[in-house]
């Protein structure tokens, strides 16, 4: 895990100014990793941070058949800057990896490592230096790791990559919880009761996974501890229990429950499953809650008004409808500042994801005639959405820069919904 690894870090600038992903493609050179000998890890850090550098929307990578710099250094002095400037670099990103066992490392063989130099190449500017070090499994976090911090020295934003989601696979032909990461490597299974099961929320503490699942015939509703596997029943009455958010503090979960007829939102005890309150009643089908990040209230979506559209419900007052454009609109998600919403909206054509203001103000749509795109779901620093899309063959998840203007498929094999971000 990314917790694990062991960093030496000097950071000296504060970064070119980018304002968000896609809206600059800052021409980025990173060179092979230099090694005393190869090693198999050296190339997966190297390739991991590549790929990451390609999926944040920040670059544009500069092919290394083209780099005209062969075998310098990586620290300031050991190099010049005159074929990366002819090469009109931005950013150039050197590292130097040492297998495990090495003396400059780790002679204890229980560690590798892999320093990273970050230069801003119109000024020789050294932007940062940092070590990485960690078990010889730990590569691909490594390289997630490295590319966080050259985000953040280059830009003054900190990356995401090494994030960790909870979605939908329906791979093994039912319908499972699974956990992937942002790169989609690191599946591992978060259910495997062979039913269906949809729907996952994270916990903000990244404990807990609430999910609903068929295992009984009836669309329940449960919590898993992912620590200790221990699951809990939240809701089970006969009927619709179903897509669960938890409150900002965790200590709530909001959720679609149909007693008798239409489907309304209830409050729960994130604990013990007891009703605390119902949040909507009648008017139609009300589904898909999620709570505002400073807990003021929560967005749904609702058939009250005749198709489905998407409300604000504060915590005193009237509900009021956000989404204006189009005839059918759902699964709402909230940015982690609370200022932007996403959902899913028909046209012609599909499915497609918009983001609004809170009170749905400056539309824009994402996505558009690349088939069926839906699920949304925010990035930790709001930069970024996951959605699932069949513009590919089947259903894989997606990321996109929260204008929309960069997209990256994370899966592949079809059988990807419901994404959501730790």
């Amino acid at each position: 895990m990314l917790a694990t690894l062991l960093l030496c870090a000097t950071a000296f600038a504060q970064g070119i100014v980018i304002e968000v992903p896609g809206s600059a493609d800052v021409p980025i050179a990173a060179p092979k990793p230099m090694v005393p000998s190869p090693f198999a890890e050296a190339d997966e850090v190297w390739s991991t941070m590549w790929s990451d550098f390609d999926q944040s929307g920040f670059f544009k990578l500069q092919d290394p058949a083209g780099y005209l710099e062969k075998g310098k250094g990586v620290e300031p002095g050991t190099f010049e800057f005159q074929p990366w400037t002819t090469i009109k670099s931005s950013v150039l990103v050197k590292t130097r990896s040492y297998p495990p066992g090495h003396s400059a490392c780790d002679a204890s063989g229980a560690h590798m490592c892999t320093d990273a130099y970050v230069y801003y190449v119109p000024t020789g500017e050294t932007l940062m230096k940092q070590r990485f070090k960690g078990a010889p499994g730990d590569a691909r976090h490594i390289g997630h790791h490295i590319a966080n911090a050259v985000l953040e020295a280059a830009t003054g934003k900190a990356g995401v990559f090494g994030a960790r989601l909870a979605a939908v696979n329906s791979q093994g032909g039912n319908k499972e919880i699974k956990l992937v990461d942002l790169d989609g490597k690191g599946v591992a299974p978060v259910t495997r009761n062979g039913a269906i099961n949809l729907s996952p929320a994270w916990s903000p503490d990244g404990g807990s996974i609430a999910w609903t699942s068929y295992k009984k015939a009836n669309p329940d509703l449960y919590v898993k501890d992912l620590g200790t596997g221990r699951t809990r029943v939240i809701s089970n009455v006969r009927g619709v229990n179903t897509s669960p958010a938890f409150s900002p503090d965790g200590s709530k979960i909001a959720f679609a429950r149909s007693d008798n007829g239409d489907s309304d939102i209830y409050e729960a005890d994130a604990r013990t499953g007891k009703i605390l309150r119902q949040v909507t009643k009648g008017g139609g089908i009300d589904i898909s809650p999620v709570y505002l990040p400073d807990g003021s209230g929560m967005l749904f979506a609702s058939e009250r008004g005749g198709g489905s559209q998407v409300y604000l419900q504060p915590n005193r007052g009237e509900a009021k409808r956000v989404s204006v454009v189009g005839d059918f609109n759902i699964d709402p998600v909230v940015n982690p500042d609370g200022t932007r919403v996403a959902w899913v909206g028909r046209s012609q054509g599909g499915f497609d994801i918009f983001v609004a203001d809170l009170d749905g103000r400056n539309p824009i749509r994402i996505t558009q005639d690349t088939g069926d795109n839906e699920d949304p779901t925010w990035s930790p620093d709001g930069q970024y959405l996951v959605f699932s899309s069949t513009r590919a063959g089947g259903s894989n998840l997606w990321v996109s820069t929260a204008d929309g203007r960069h997209q990256r498929q994370i899966t592949r094999g079809g059988g990807w919904t419901q994404p959501t971000f730790r």
